[in-house]
């Protein structure tokens, strides 16, 4: 293990994240291995699934892409390193927010907090992200802000 692995893989993950807060699907595609495991604790209520770094991408852009502000911001990473696989354990602090559902932060606004485990390859392009799990710890604002999102959306 050395310290050029562990930045890389820190960088990379951190990356996973701006993406998506950026919107920028096709980096956010371009991070994933070919085929990726996801289990996010309940939080989007799909459980764990194995998907394409397209599939991936597209569930993505589905879920959060409508949400005017995403914001999520990592902490006290911990790396392992062996050979060609990484691990990388974080904190997570996810920010989002929708003024479609009124001006009331207890309803537009929805913190989760949780500890998040990212699973890398070493490809020839770089490290890519082969497993994303998070296990959610507490959140706060609207529980059910993802789907108020789309409902007030879709109408």
């Amino acid at each position: 293990m050395n310290a050029v692995d562990i930045a890389e893989a820190i960088q990379v993950v951190t990356r996973g994240f701006t993406t998506a807060d950026e919107k920028d699907w096709d980096a956010y595609e371009a991070l994933r291995a070919p085929v990726v495991t996801q289990d996010f604790g309940g939080v989007d209520n799909s459980g764990s699934s194995s998907l394409t770094a397209h599939e991936a991408r597209v569930k993505a852009e589905r879920k959060i892409g409508p949400v005017a502000l995403t914001q999520h911001q990592l902490s006290s990473f911990v790396v392992d390193v062996e050979g060609d696989e990484a691990t990388v354990r974080f904190y997570e602090e996810a920010l989002h927010v929708h003024p479609a559902l009124g001006a009331d932060p207890a309803v537009n606004t929805w913190v989760v907090f949780g500890k998040g485990t990212q699973k890398l390859t070493r490809t020839r392009a770089g490290w890519k992200i082969s497993h994303a799990a998070l296990v959610p710890t507490h959140s706060t604002g609207n529980p059910t802000f993802l789907a108020d999102v789309a409902a007030a959306l879709s109408a």
